[in-house]
């Protein structure tokens, strides 16, 4: 059976492989210009390469593949690239560059070593090394994804959703979405993969099932509609929701174990952050009182785990402290200061004692405002689902949906959509998914103050 979600991890495995070959490429064709070409063959000595120079190297390769990975260079489910490979790479190179200087230089003496023209040398090969890697790379990953026809059956928004993405995204240019089935059979025929996806639902007319049953004979392979959406989005179809996938999906999962230490981990970090975050407090609230008056910290009531109120600690960023639920990009009742803050969700550093109390989580769905939820659960089925579990600092939807400018969505469909992600988190929920979620905040973060993008 073709795995999309699995195929999609395999790619991005060989991309690190790849960046990791690559940088120790770089270095090792630094080192040999450096040492053996001006000296000769007797001056070079493995101890050079491995001892002196492979450890730290090794952390900055390490730190550089973060910085790949926070600029969304190891996801095959982006719709081509922001600028040009050697533009978007350029911007990152300069960032790891300056990485490099700081841990060489500044953090790290214990190595013992100043990698002055190594340094240099190692920056330039290295950068065009990946470029002509990561050029190769992309046909040979389009190749690995295969290529065929999919005849795919599912509620009309999903469908619309699915066939944008395969139009625009260059992983799945081979793939065609073809009208009928027997298109589909047709290319199982010529040797071409082909895959019928569809609901359950799909099935309950005779006429589509020996269409299928037909086909079935023929090689092509059958994909459940709600799994193939989900491997592709990462979100939960929600026209597909219904009480029946509720219990099945979200009522059985215990996950006792992941719950307490989230929690201890919650504690730990929250304690610690927030210590540190006390620093910038006496920078923060004189430039919020000194444009506008007020409070400087003020507090909000939002819906907690199982309905119940809690209250979220905030510095203020507008002229009152009486917020709008929906969020307005430009909306005049923010402050300068509060702009800032926003940017750079220095706003929501008092909310690391909520997450100390216990109140919220690092991750899970934003809690909303108590009026608004109410009135959100009027309109949209199943929307109390999200509080089954604890809400979060950071979620994601936050990550992974498109209002980047914004925190909050601004309509009833971004809210919807806000769903969709937040029940796929709750379903697939795990310490891997929560990493994913606060490396995916930082290069939010980061895009917001222009670096990355």
């Amino acid at each position: 059976m073709y795995n999309w979600h699995a195929k999609s991890r395999i790619l991005a495995l060989i991309l690190f492989l790849g960046d990791l070959a690559v940088f120790s490429l770089a270095l090792w064709l630094a080192l040999t210009i450096r040492f053996f070409l001006p000296y000769g063959r007797y001056f070079w000595s493995y101890r050079v390469f491995l001892y002196d120079n492979i450890l730290p190297f090794l952390l900055v390769f390490l730190l550089w593949i973060l910085v790949l990975y926070l600029a969304g260079l190891y996801s095959t489910l982006i719709i081509g690239y922001r600028l040009s490979l050697a533009q978007s790479l350029f911007r990152i190179h300069l960032i790891n560059s300056a990485i490099a200087i700081v841990f060489f230089y500044i953090f790290l003496p214990y190595f013992y070593i100043a990698p002055k023209v190594n340094l240099v040398l190692y920056l330039i090969f290295s950068y065009v090394l990946l470029f002509l890697w990561r050029a190769w790379s992309m046909p040979l990953l389009k190749a690995a994804f295969g290529r065929g026809a999919l005849y795919v059956v599912g509620p009309e928004r999903e469908l619309r959703e699915i066939t944008h993405a395969f139009h625009y995204n260059p992983y799945y240019e081979n793939f065609k979405i073809v009208p009928d089935v027997s298109a589909v059979e047709k290319a199982a025929l010529s040797g071409m993969f082909a895959a019928i996806v569809s609901s359950s639902s799909a099935l309950n007319n005779n006429e589509t099932i020996k269409k299928f049953y037909g086909a079935f004979f023929r090689g092509v392979q059958f994909l459940n509609f709600q799994k193939f959406y989900e491997s592709v989005f990462h979100k939960i179809p929600l026209s597909l929701v219904d009480e029946t996938w509720l219990l099945e999906n979200i009522s059985s999962l215990s996950r006792a174990f992941y719950d307490f230490a989230k929690r201890v981990v919650d504690v730990l970090v929250s304690l610690s952050a927030g210590l540190i975050s006390l620093l910038f407090y006496p920078l923060i609230i004189p430039a919020i009182k000194l444009e506008s008056r007020g409070p400087a910290l003020f507090t909000q009531d939002r819906v907690g785990k199982g309905g119940k109120l809690l209250k979220i600690y905030k510095f203020r960023t507008m002229y009152s402290t009486s917020y709008s639920a929906w969020s307005h990009g430009s909306d005049p009742r923010v402050t300068g200061v509060g702009k800032f803050l926003r940017k750079t969700s220095l706003d929501e550093l008092p909310q690391l004692w909520n997450v100390l109390k216990g109140d919220i989580s690092f991750v899970g769905p934003r809690p909303d405002f108590i009026n608004f939820a109410t009135e959100l659960e009027q309109k949209i089925p199943y929307y109390k689902v999200r509080t089954l579990i604890k809400p979060g600092l950071t979620g994601w939807a936050q990550v992974s949906q498109k209002f980047f400018g914004d925190k909050n969505p601004s309509s009833i469909e971004e809210t919807k959509e806000r769903l969709a992600y937040d029940l796929y988190y709750i379903k697939n929920r795990s310490f891997l998914l929560d990493l994913a979620i606060i490396l995916k905040t930082i290069n939010l973060v980061l895009s917001r103050i222009g670096f990355l993008r």
